[in-house]
Parts: C-alpha cells; sequence; structure tokens
C-alpha cells in the first residue's frame, strides 16, 4: 500500500485501541490535571522577583528612598530605570510584568491625587494579588496617594493600604487559576505522548503484534509514525479536556477563539516531539513498568522547571539557566502569553513556535533512527 497507507491503517488501529480503553486513557491523563487545577488553582500563591521597570520623574530624596524600598525585598527585582516609552515596551513584550511610574507631584498627600502610577501586565498572578498592594504599602509610607484605575479614567477601590493608579492595559482580569490552566495543558500533552505512545509500543513487542509487522510487507516507518500521528490526536484531545476543566472551574481565556487555534498548534507540535521521544524509550526499554517510571522521571522535571506551577523567574538560577533548553517552557509561554494577556508579539510568536519546530523535527528523526536500529534483524 505505500508508506502512507501502511500508516493510515495502522493510526486506524491505533486509535481502535485507544478507544477501547478509553475509560482508562481518561482517567490517567486527567485526574493529576484536576487534582491540580481543583485544588492549587483555588488557594492561590505568590512569587518572588516579579520583573518591574520604574520611571523616576519625581527624582527627589523619598522618590529614591521608594525605589529603594521597592528592592530592598525578594518579590520585586527592578530589572531597568528608563524613560516612560522603553518601560512600555519592556512591559508589552513581556520584558517586565510591572511599570512603576513615580509622578513629579510624588510625594503627594492630597486625596485623589496620585503620586505613583502603575502600568501592568497579568501574565503573572502575583501582579494583582501581591505587587499592586507591595508598591501601594511601599508608597503609602511617603504619604502618598497611589490610585487605581482601569484605561479611560474610571477609578476602582484597591486595597486598604493606599490607592494605586494603575492601568491594565493587558489581562486586567487574570488570575492565578489562568496562570495555572496554562501550564497545565502543555503537561497533559506530554504525560499522554509519554504514556500513550511508549506503553503502546512496549504492548505490541510483548504480545508479539510487532515481530508480526515486521514480517509482513508493512513500512517500518509506518509504525513509527503511525503511533507518532495518533499521539498528536490524543494530545490534541486531552489538552481540551484539561481546558474544559479549568474553564468550568472559573479560568478564562483573553485571547478567545485565537487561545484555542494556538493551543491546538502548540500541542500538535509538542505531541510529535515527545510522542517521538517516547518511542526512543520504549524501543530500549522492554518491560511496560520500568518505561512507567522512566517516562515520569523525564516528564515531570520537564514540567516543573518549565514554569509549570511557578514562573521561571521565582525558580533558582541554576534550574532557570536549565528551563532555557525545555522545550515545554516556550510551549508554556506561547499558552501563557495568548490565554492571560490576549496577544503575543509576532515576534515572540514566531520564535517559540520555531524552536518548538526544531525540537519536534530532531525528535521525529530520531526516532526513526532508533527504532530502526533497535529491531535489525
Amino acid at each position: 500500500m505505500g508508506m502512507l497507507g501502511d500508516t493510515l491503517t495502522l493510526y486506524k488501529r491505533e486509535m481502535l485501541i485507544f478507544k477501547s480503553n478509553l475509560r482508562v486513557n481518561l482517567v490517567r491523563s486527567i485526574m493529576f490535571p484536576l487534582v491540580i487545577i481543583l485544588f492549587f488553582g483555588n488557594v492561590g500563591s505568590s512569587i518572588l522577583n516579579v520583573p518591574i521597570a520604574v520611571v523616576n520623574y519625581a527624582n527627589n530624596p523619598q522618590s529614591l528612598s521608594l525605589i529603594g524600598t521597592l528592592q530592598s525585598n525578594n518579590y520585586l527585582q527592578i530589572t531597568s530605570i528608563t524613560d516612560q516609552p522603553t518601560a512600555l515596551n519592556l512591559l508589552k513584550n513581556g520584558k517586565v510584568q510591572l511599570v512603576v511610574i513615580i509622578l513629579p507631584t510624588f510625594p503627594s498627600s492630597q486625596p485623589g491625587t496620585p503620586g505613583v502610577q502603575v502600568y501592568y501586565s497579568n501574565t503573572q498572578f502575583s501582579v494583582t494579588s501581591f505587587a499592586l498592594p507591595l508598591i501601594s504599602s511601599a508608597a503609602s509610607k511617603y504619604t502618598s496617594n497611589v490610585q487605581a484605575g482601569q484605561p479611560g479614567g474610571i477609578q476602582i477601590p484597591q486595597n486598604p493600604a493606599g490607592e494605586v493608579s494603575s492601568n491594565a492595559l493587558y489581562a486586567s482580569k487574570g488570575s492565578y487559576k489562568d496562570f495555572l490552566v496554562g501550564g497545565i495543558v502543555p503537561m497533559v500533552v506530554v504525560f499522554s505522548a509519554l504514556f500513550g505512545g511508549g506503553i503502546s509500543l512496549i504492548s505490541d513487542r510483548q504480545m508479539g503484534n510487532l515481530k508480526a509487522f515486521f514480517i509482513t510487507p508493512i513500512n517500518k516507518n509506518a509504525i513509527v509514525l503511525s503511533r507518532i500521528l495518533s499521539g498528536a490526536t490524543q494530545g490534541i484531545l486531552f489538552a481540551f479536556l484539561a481546558l474544559t476543566i479549568g474553564i468550568l472551574d472559573g479560568a478564562q481565556l483573553a485571547g478567545g477563539w485565537l487561545s484555542l487555534a494556538l493551543i491546538v498548534v502548540v500541542s500538535v507540535i509538542l505531541s510529535l516531539g515527545f510522542i517521538a521521544i517516547a518511542v526512543m524509550i520504549a524501543s530500549k526499554i522492554k518491560r511496560v513498568d520500568a518505561y512507567a517510571i522512566f517516562s515520569q522521571v523525564v516528564g515531570l522535571p520537564l514540567w516543573f522547571i518549565s514554569g509549570g506551577i511557578l514562573p521561571t523567574q521565582s525558580l533558582p538560577s541554576w534550574l532557570s539557566a536549565i528551563s532555557v533548553v525545555d522545550p515545554l517552557t516556550y510551549a508554556n509561554t506561547v499558552i501563557r502569553a495568548i490565554t492571560l494577556q490576549g496577544f503575543i508579539p509576532i515576534n515572540n510568536l514566531l520564535f517559540n513556535l520555531g524552536v518548538l519546530s526544531v525540537f519536534a523535527v530532531v525528535m521525529v528523526y530520531m526516532s526513526f533512527r532508533v527504532f530502526n536500529s533497535s529491531n535489525e534483524e
């Protein structure tokens, strides 16, 4: 039938096997994210080293003292003291999470007259739950009002420590639950890929099906490709199930339908790469129990250091450096940007999707090589 025909036939077989064990597959792939979303998504959290940029228009002793106060703890990290256009550009491109503007009126003691203005992007849950109250508390020590407002000048109440003049330019209603769901989706894709593709291959070997395939005119590469494609299909299914759980529990998607489109793209690319890894591992490991342990050793650390639960900025410096080579980091970046902010700069999108695509292509190529070399007679 040719490689494409063989691949389609084996793909249908893999999906029928998946359907016959649908209940077990659903429980295995959804239970863990369900517990994480329902538990951690409703308890809240805080992080360290939220990157901020500061614009100091006042340039007086009090404003310099305020800057010192803001950077005197581990919660806020001042990455730049610059002019306002540059600071807002850093915010838009995701380099910082807040821009703190110390106005010429600082320190102001007149009610309704702000001394500090904050622009923020809620790509990190702590911006609204922790960082803004911290800035407000610090400014209140200088008897300055820090007012809060949505774009358009509509004033809204803020914390008791003072009023924060903040312009919620991006994802003003974001929460930790939204943040968490954005990290759960790639995790579900990865674990469904690692468990589904590898265990299926080992089971076929143990039952003698793999040997039967080899003595038929079926193309060897079709055996690998069919599992990669079925794994990608399952990855999309489980990603949407996890996303549905999060939405039913109160998570929101700032990007709307665009969020769903990008989640599909990222899920497909990520599935291709990790199904290929599963094939390589299963080609070398002959027992299901050993494979299950090894796949968890691979999957869990990659998910944690990618910022699955907490942003990579809160990781120790050595782990943060490792996260740069973790493909899950780039998947998280795209999904969180579009679900929390509602947009992602095109250059950032192309870069992250490019890294994921290179990862997937290399892994798929390696999976063919490893599988064929491991099954040479």
